[in-house]
């Protein structure tokens, strides 16, 4: 990601070894939801016709190529939830649900309480301190996937919506051991996306 020498990348990615996981065992926070819309190198899919191979693009400008892809399915409960995001709102064109701890990028637009980072890490729940993102419960299973990239990786859903990816190091479900973005509790990011709002609506 972000340019890095694809010699040393490989070189690195060989000599480690992905950490033990069972994923099944996990509750499925983070994902991206059957339906949404991903930016590949031959236009928009659904991320669930994703294969081991495909290149998606990335914020850093360029085509990444999926390294995995982690597949569960989500199942209705009463306190299962997504996250509604309406079109025109968040930089969605089209509504699109989100899985909870779902971390999506945004710009801080100078926030002087991210310390002159350009963009943070929030939590998709904390996007509902907007009043038109609301949680919509499924009533019938849900799947979801997780591309997983060589590093970290943005990604571009439903034309403007910054979706962060693992890599296969971190695994899916897992926040990055070391991310290249800072990452906002949920606490810190509901406060952040009302200055931001606020902002906007200057």
């Amino acid at each position: 990601m972000f340019m890095q020498d694809i010699v040393k990348l490989t070189t690195a990615f060989t000599r480690v070894t992905p950490r033990p996981a069972r994923l099944q065992d996990l509750p499925v926070t983070t994902g991206l939801v059957a339906g949404t819309l991903v930016e590949t190198a031959t236009g928009w899919q659904d991320v669930a016709a994703l294969r081991i191979g495909d290149k998606v693009q990335t914020l850093d400008g360029g085509l990444s190529r999926i390294m995995g892809l982690d597949r569960r399915v989500l199942r209705p409960e009463p306190e299962t939830s997504l996250i509604h995001v309406p079109g025109g709102c968040h930089d969605a064109c089209s509504d699109i649900l989100l899985l909870p701890g779902q971390h999506v990028l945004k710009d801080t637009l100078g926030d002087a309480a991210c310390h002159g980072a350009p963009f943070v890490l929030v939590p998709a729940f904390a996007m509902t301190v907007d009043a038109l993102v609301t949680r919509h419960f499924p009533d019938t299973p849900v799947e979801v996937i997780t591309p997983l990239f060589a590093d970290e990786e943005v990604i571009f859903a439903n034309s403007g919506v910054m979706l962060h990816c693992p890599g296969v190091v971190d695994g899916a479900g897992r926040a990055p051991l070391d991310s290249f973005f800072p990452r906002l509790d949920s606490l810190q990011a509901r406060g952040f996306l009302t200055r931001r709002a606020d902002r906007l609506g200057a």
